[in-house]
């Protein structure tokens, strides 16, 4: 069944159909999925198909809105191109009977507090929670099936640097780091019993938009000893502190506790790169920002493949600067109830305190400090614009990605300007839109030839196109011509210096130097 004939149909109907406007009982309890089930399954086939859907349609008044009827011919047709999402759902007027969707995710804050949100009274959960006798628990615990997942993320800053304390006037600066956001979603059982142990149940680890990665158990080794029993553990009170419970046992409610940081493969220096780094500290708030005379940076390709892949990375850092609750992931903000809901400043002081405690487990588990994984990632006070021109000019002399500061304010999960982001490069995700190849001399496998290769691709930027060549291998290059469609059509990042005038095109904005930093294929995963 298409659209267009399921619109003949209702526009005219066969004689043998008059009763088309009298919705059986059967259909009236049908939910949309059910629906589409009984077609797909072909429980219903035929002119009695198209009755059972215009049944369904006039149930739900749908037919009487242009906009719902052509939305549910998209669905019909399997052709959502036009953006059908979440809030179209969410927006349909079901009828008394039917299931009507929560506009927003339903945070913590609203759901255990009264009516009178700054009391802090917890009320019980409406919200049903897993009930297992054990095993792995669940990736996105409570998120209902449309329920978007969303962490913290930055907008981007340009000098001048005075405008960053017209509103907040404390941040704390750090480098940012050419890596893959990684958020490790700690599981842990907390008995009934204080005076029982905690229980390592599990840990997960997921990027910035959710999507699971399998290739850190040596990092789960490791953060699974932060259960060692002992007074002085601040677990305990933090898990104790959230009103979200991941799975309810018998012997207690599974806890979740969330670090929030960067995975980065590492590797040496080149003899240009240590020539450009700062021989010693001086005592500025700048030089306390990352060890002096590091010999190590990130690569970035190397630790995009590797996370990608289900194999065992046996060698990598993670770098940790945030700690938070479940309920406030869950929840996308700071939730003012003890314990949770604190500044920035005070989260820092928690980090630290983990880190320490996670130390000194590793230590006293016989883990060599070389093999330890999680690593400081230094936050420095600014409260004025001197500090971080001081701050950007030591993250260009050493070639870093550039810098991230964040306001002294409670946790938001979503792109605020409470994250911004100074990029000594920018950098933007584009769509390729075609590729151009010509004949390049190519060094492959250390002998220079002649080749038929890709020259360079196109971007649109502004609405505007704009010729990327640089950032290709030499055996990319090679693939890329043979087989464009690998190529054309795909989700990259482009780094380039900033924007400028296109030459020829008055009014239209084109890119500086611009290079490609990743492909990622259909759509970014990471």
């Amino acid at each position: 069944m298409t659209f267009s004939s399921l619109k003949s149909f209702i526009d005219n109907p066969p004689k043998s159909f008059k009763s088309i406007d009298i919705p059986s009982a059967t259909t009236s309890k049908l939910s949309l999925i059910e629906l589409f089930n009984q077609l797909s399954q072909k429980v219903v086939t035929g002119y009695e198909a198209k009755r059972t859907v215009v049944a369904f349609l006039k149930t739900h008044g749908v037919t009487g809105n242009g906009e719902l009827l052509e939305t549910f011919g998209k669905l019909l047709d399997r052709n959502l191109v036009a953006g059908f999402g979440a809030k179209t759902l969410v927006d349909v007027p079901w009828v008394e009977g039917g299931t009507k969707l929560s506009k927003t995710v339903p945070p913590p804050l609203s759901q255990y507090m009264t009516p009178s949100s700054q009391s802090s009274q917890l009320a019980s959960s409406p919200r049903p929670i897993s009930r297992f006798s054990g095993g792995i628990t669940p990736i996105l615990a409570n998120f209902k099936p449309l329920d978007k997942f969303q962490v913290a993320l930055g907008k981007s800053l340009e000098p001048p640097f005075s405008s960053l304390f017209k509103s907040e006037p404390i941040w704390y600066a750090s480098r940012k780091l050419d890596g893959v956001r990684c958020l490790s979603l700690i599981d842990v059982l907390v008995p009934f019993s204080s005076s029982k142990p905690l229980e390592f149940v599990h840990a997960h680890f997921v990027s910035r938009s959710g999507k699971p990665f399998h290739s850190l158990s040596k990092l789960s080794e490791q953060l699974r000893l932060l259960v060692r029993d002992h007074p002085d553990n601040p677990l305990r009170e933090w898990l104790n502190n959230d009103p979200e419970t991941i799975e309810m046992r018998e012997a207690g409610d599974v806890k979740r506790l969330v670090l929030d940081g960067e995975i980065c493969l590492m590797r040496p220096k080149t003899e240009e790169e240590l020539k450009a780094i700062q021989p010693r500290d001086d005592g500025s708030a700048a030089d306390h920002m990352w060890t002096a005379s590091d010999p190590f940076t990130e690569d970035f390709p190397s630790t995009v493949s590797a996370i990608r892949k289900s194999e065992t990375i046996q060698h990598f850092s993670y770098f940790v600067f945030d700690v938070l609750s479940w309920a406030e992931v869950y929840a996308k903000q700071g939730i003012p109830l003890p314990g949770l809901g604190k500044k920035f400043s005070e989260r820092i002081v928690d980090v630290e305190r983990l880190r320490n405690w996670l130390d000194e487990s590793i230590a006293l588990g016989g883990i060599d400090e070389k093999e330890r994984i999680t690593r400081n990632l230094m936050q420095c006070k600014v409260e004025k614009p001197e500090d971080v021109e001081k701050m950007v000019r030591r993250a260009a002399n050493e070639g870093w990605e550039g810098l991230i500061l964040r306001a002294d304010q409670p946790y938001k999960g979503n792109r605020s300007s409470d994250v911004r982001k100074f990029k000594k490069c920018q950098d933007a995700e584009y769509v390729v839109k075609s590729a151009d190849t010509n004949t390049m001399r190519l060094a492959i496998n250390g002998v220079f030839d002649e080749y038929e290769a890709l020259a360079n691709i196109w971007i649109e930027h502004k609405g505007h196109p704009v010729s990327v060549g640089s950032g290709f291998s030499a055996e990319e290059r090679l693939r890329y011509a043979e087989k464009p469609e690998e190529i054309v059509g795909k989700t990259i990042t482009v780094e380039y210096f900033s924007e400028s005038d296109a030459i020829g095109r008055e009014g239209t904005k084109s890119l500086r130097f611009p290079r490609v930093k990743t492909i990622w294929g259909e759509e970014r995963d990471l």
